[in-house]
């Protein structure tokens, strides 16, 4: 079960998190400010430097290897969060030198609606191929709608003829956009973070006119047949509990190997939380990342 540490952040969230329904218009310029003021209050380690580099930002020890990168999709439901400013992820994956971390600067909803965040999640990847990466030199990583984004990515390469990546890293991925997995109503009161209201807003703000049951929209969808190996992890308090496993299914279903790891006790994006269970799923997660690239075990 989640420790004690976890516990008290997960109760003050959900004492300050909306109750709303439906959706109801937010200022959505404001929630991506108060999104960087909240990153900023926990800076990288001195050790990790930010390159900013269209179409993202590099982070990285001094002296890492470009030549083995992980392409990070930050999470925000597809309307806040940046590349600059994706400090959760990153601190728990540059730990090494064995690889950099290129965090994608995607468009964001309602401004810009599907699909061009996922035009530019593959746009990112190809001007990682363009400086001599090859699809076994990268690993894409992502939490919540940046999951959604993982997934939705690999199976348009795949569907292209795009080489594919050596791996796929989903931290609570959104599997579906439909609001087809019963979690999202059965667990949406011990959820903490996620509203009752997500669907909705990603219909009216996200999806728009296109059919919510597109792979590239809705990933437990599609048919994964020749996509590399996936490491996926997801918390039980969570609404996204059930696409963890949809997504899971789809995996096993195409013969595509995958590891899930769940979170006992804990929320949505729970390896960015302070507790036990967090560190082994950060160390999993590494451990994965280091066989796609072919590199030896982190310490």
């Amino acid at each position: 079960m989640a420790g004690i540490v976890a516990k008290m952040i997960m109760h003050s969230m959900m004492k300050n998190k909306p109750k709303n329904l439906h959706y109801v218009p937010r200022d959505y310029s404001a929630e991506r400010e108060k999104a960087k003021k909240l990153s900023a209050m926990q800076p990288l380690p001195k050790d990790i430097q930010c390159t900013k580099e269209a179409p993202g930002c590099w982070f990285e020890k001094e002296g890492a290897d470009r030549g083995k990168a992980v392409m990070l999709i930050h999470g925000g439901g597809f309307n806040t969060g940046s590349a600059e400013y994706a400090y959760n992820s990153v601190r728990h994956l540059c730990v090494s030198k064995d690889f950099s971390v290129f965090a994608v600067e995607y468009r964001l909803a309602p401004e810009y609606p599907y699909p061009k965040g996922l035009e530019d999640c593959v746009n990112a990847y190809r001007y990682l191929l363009t400086l001599g990466l090859r699809g076994k030199d990268i690993v894409f990583v992502g939490d919540s709608a940046g999951g959604n984004l993982v997934f939705a990515t690999a199976l348009y390469l795949r569907d292209h003829g795009i080489e594919l990546p050596a791996g796929l890293c989903g931290i609570s991925p959104v599997g579906e956009v439909d609001g087809s997995m019963p979690s999202r109503k059965d667990r949406v009161d011990r959820d903490p973070i996620i509203g009752a209201d997500f669907t909705e807003e990603m219909a009216i703000t996200y999806v728009k006119d296109h059919d919510p049951k597109d792979p590239y929209l809705s990933p437990i969808y599609g048919d994964f047949t020749g996509l590399p190996p996936v490491w996926i992890c997801v918390g039980t308090e969570e609404v996204f509990y059930d696409d963890a496993f949809a997504l899971r299914s789809a995996m096993q279903r195409a013969n595509v190997p995958v590891e899930l790891m769940v979170g006992e006790g804990l929320c949505h994006v729970y390896p960015m939380f302070p507790d036990p269970q967090s560190t082994k799923a950060n160390k999993s997660m590494r451990a994965f990342i280091h066989a796609c690239l072919d590199l030896a075990s982190p310490i």
